[in-house]
């Protein structure tokens, strides 16, 4: 009896190891399609499975499409992912257990390296996948635009015409524990024709190491460098000049935060080095300007206390130092000074949907030369990042600092500057963007009108696929008190990969 039973179930057993023999000689990931044979169907939000992996024999299906997947391509590793694209499904808000929403079917998350789910890699709608380069994920874009550019100031209007090249890219890293971020950019302009008056180069390089040294602890390393050319409407531009210089600035710094049950904790130090190129006067010979090189550290720490989960109250202090190459500058003054400063503040944490931090404040600086009058300043500082739906995104940043002169007896001035940013999804592959600034000046230690500057921008991407978008923009400066305007309009492609 139990040898005709054992030859009974021979055959269904011949069945499946024949099977699998041809699937591994006619697929070239046979190997694959076995493993895919025994993995469990993949969990959806609010559909979670308790059944035994060792148990079930039932190969995983197409969601919604019965087909089987021993027929088709081999399945990824499970993946976390929405059921449905629709911005009004109310699934979109579910999040996972890091509280990180769910990415979509089409844009799952990029596996890491230890076959984990990494949300800060999520491929987003009309994100291209990026260049996988060992444990870090790099996502390059080259853009080539077209544009005009009219200015009207006391010397009368100008005009002219020109091409932009830029270059932008963001490297990641892929890892379980601790992480990287690269972003960088640039741009160059090339005017038509030979003449190279009010061309901008422009480029930055930024580096971010995060370190997990702790359930309660993390540090940062940063470093970076940043070139632009002065405005003409900046307070030290040179009058007349044909060329104004520019401006090389390198950073680096430090920063280690910690909880301490309710209380925050954070102490960073922030180094600066800036150099500055010769402006060309209107004949063409360079005026040098290294007498305004320097130097500069900052030292800030601060203490924060969570009343709530979204609320934490702050007090901030910070000391700096600036210190210049040369001890005299080239009107006979030591402009090298001391700054301190202190503010108090919240921080705002709602989720995804907001987070930010207002502060209001106090900083003085003091001039080496006692002929330069120290600077007191109220200051305001700010930040507000909103989406207050899917596809709709609002940033708000408000800065105070102190700056300086680059020459005179005068020490420096005051500046507020007011950040505002609006981005929406027309459709999903048409993003209209919003832009403003304004920038108030005010000149305590002279008899100078205080210069209020405006900007404001709009602007369309549209995805003519996932590796191409067609850019247009256009923006429109104005500052009254020196009767100067600027408006611009461009229009080119984009090429990510």
């Amino acid at each position: 009896m139990n040898v005709k039973g054992t030859a009974t179930r021979l055959p269904t057993s011949r069945k499946a190891a024949t099977l699998l023999l041809a699937c591994t000689l006619f697929y070239p990931e046979g190997s694959a399609l076995a493993q895919t044979a025994t993995a469990p169907t993949p969990v959806l939000p609010g559909n979670v499975s308790t059944a035994d992996e060792t148990t079930s024999a039932t190969p995983a299906t197409g969601i919604g499409t019965g087909t089987n997947t021993a027929q088709a391509e081999p399945a990824p590793a499970p993946q976390l992912w929405r059921p449905s694209n629709n911005p009004g499904d109310p699934i979109y808000e579910q999040q996972d257990e890091a509280g990180q929403p769910y990415a979509d079917a089409e844009n799952p998350y990029e596996p890491t390296v230890d076959g984990g789910e990494n949300p800060q890699i999520a491929t987003q709608p009309g994100q291209t996948p990026g260049i996988r380069i060992g444990t870090f994920l790099l996502r390059p874009s080259i853009s080539q635009t077209v544009n005009t550019e009219k200015q009207t100031n006391t010397g009368g209007p100008s005009r002219r015409n020109y091409l932009t090249t830029g270059i932008r890219g963001t490297l990641t890293s892929d890892w379980s524990r601790h992480a990287l971020t690269v972003t960088g950019d640039g741009a160059w302009e090339k005017n038509f024709g030979s003449d190279k008056n009010g061309e901008k180069p422009r480029a930055r390089l930024e580096a971010d190491l995060r370190l997990d040294l702790g359930e309660e602890t993390t540090a940062n390393l940063k470093a970076g460098y940043e070139f632009s050319r002065e405005d003409t409407t900046d307070p030290n531009a040179l009058t007349g000049a044909a060329v104004q210089g520019g401006e090389h600035r390198f950073t680096t710094g430090a920063s280690i935060e910690r909880d301490f049950g309710r209380l925050r904790g954070l102490a960073a130090l922030d180094l600066s080095r800036t150099v500055y190129t010769d402006a060309k006067g209107l004949d063409g010979r360079p005026i040098s300007l290294s007498d305004r090189d320097q130097n500069g550290a900052n030292l800030r720490g601060r203490i924060g206390y969570e009343l709530s989960p979204a609320l934490i109250p702050f007090l901030e202090l910070n000391a700096g130092t600036t210190k210049y190459d040369r001890r005299l500058d080239n009107s006979g003054y030591a402009r090298s000074s001391n700054s301190y400063g202190a503010k108090i503040g919240t921080e705002v944490d709602l989720g995804e949907k907001t987070r930010g931090e207002a502060a209001i404040g106090y900083l003085r600086k003091q001039y080496d030369d006692d002929r330069l009058a120290a600077i007191d300043a109220l200051t305001l500082d700010g930040e507000l990042n909103w989406s207050p739906q899917r596809g709709t995104n609002v940033n708000l940043g408000l800065r105070t600092t102190i700056e300086d002169f680059a020459g005179g007896p005068q020490g420096g001035w005051i500046s507020y500057r007011l950040d505002a940013g609006l981005t929406h999804e027309l459709r999903n592959n048409l993003v209209a963007r919003l832009t403003g600034q304004i920038v108030h000046r005010t000149f305590p230690s002279s008899d100078m009108e205080n210069a209020v500057e405006y900007t404001a921008g709009a602007g369309l991407t549209w995805g003519l696929n996932r590796y191409l978008d067609l850019t247009a923009d256009v923006s429109y400066q104005w500052t009254p008190v020196y009767d100067s305007s600027e408006l611009r309009v461009g229009a080119g492609l984009v090429l990510k990969r």
